[in-house]
């Protein structure tokens, strides 16, 4: 069985939304570092934050590789 094909406007689409999700972790991240400290909830909230920022970031390149969509 084949993969199924994804036209180049989904491509598009979902490295439109990666980015767009990306956006919103920086920011986050962003928020959480501009506090004086973190409790424990929010410095585990911090490093999750930060690996799923690389995750998006890490898959954005990966597509924008394959598809040669920048």
């Amino acid at each position: 069985m084949q993969p199924a094909m994804v036209s180049q406007d989904e491509q598009f689409e979902l490295l439109e939304r990666l980015a767009v999700e990306h956006s919103a972790l920086e920011r986050r991240l962003t928020e959480l570092d501009s506090y004086h400290s973190l409790t424990a909830q929010e410095e585990l909230e911090r490093a999750q934050v930060k690996k799923l920022k690389l995750q998006k970031k890490d898959h954005i390149e990966g597509l924008s590789r394959i598809t040669g969509i920048a």
